[in-house]
């Protein structure tokens, strides 16, 4: 079963959605959050804070972690099952620094993620770290 590690990024009552790009594995050009397969062996938030490091250019003392959400486990359509270690960081920045795996980003009131074309497990994911919408209630 392949792992992920999904983190959701806050700063102030917007979150951090991510165009991936067409580079990448599946949902090219859909909005989620930070995601990357787990190594053999990793430790799930120690890798959560490497994907950051990686894709926003965020590390150290830029993110902190607010919320370790339960362990997530997702049927794809191709069979596979996958299990999602899902973090809610936050962070007083707001500039990131893309890597080759997203084409843009926004900072987007969670009342407003509809409006984007979004991956369809991205849902599962914020739910995990808080409930829908209400993210900010109590991280």
């Amino acid at each position: 079963m392949p792992d992920v590690v999904a983190a959701v990024l806050l700063a102030g009552d917007r979150v951090a959605l991510f165009k991936r790009s067409r580079l990448v594995t599946g949902d090219a050009g859909r909005w989620h959050c930070v995601t990357g397969y787990l190594p053999a062996g990793a430790d799930p938030l120690d890798h959560a804070r490497v994907e950051l490091v990686e894709e926003t250019g965020l590390g150290g003392d830029d993110v902190v972690l607010a919320r370790r959400g339960d362990r997530l486990v997702r049927l794809c359509p191709r069979g596979a099952t996958w299990q999602v270690f899902p973090f809610l960081f936050r962070t007083a920045r707001d500039a990131l620094e893309l890597n080759w795996e997203h084409d843009e980003y926004r900072w987007v009131r969670p009342a407003d993620i509809d409006e984007l074309d979004i991956v369809p497990w991205l849902w599962d994911v914020l739910s995990a770290v808080g409930r829908p919408g209400l993210l900010l209630d109590g991280a």
